[in-house]
């Protein structure tokens, strides 16, 4: 991932239905499969409740810290 000449490790945890997603080895949300939907949360802030992919929910989870695949 980068933000301006600056590059970040992303990395991700499955756990079950859960995936957490880490930034530089720190957690900042999950994505969990609902219902065939995927759902992204940053804290306890949903950032999409309906994604058709987890890479859609990671991306729009990524977005929201300005960094981008």
């Amino acid at each position: 991932m980068s933000k301006k000449n600056q590059s970040f490790a992303v990395s991700l945890k499955k756990e079950d239905d859960l995936t957490k997603v880490f930034v530089e080895e720190r957690e900042i949300g999950q994505i969990e499969k609902n219902q065939g939907a995927f759902v992204g949360t940053l804290g306890k802030q949903v950032v999409i409740a309906s994604a058709q992919s987890e890479d859609e929910a990671l991306q729009t989870m990524l977005a929201t810290y300005n960094l981008y695949y």
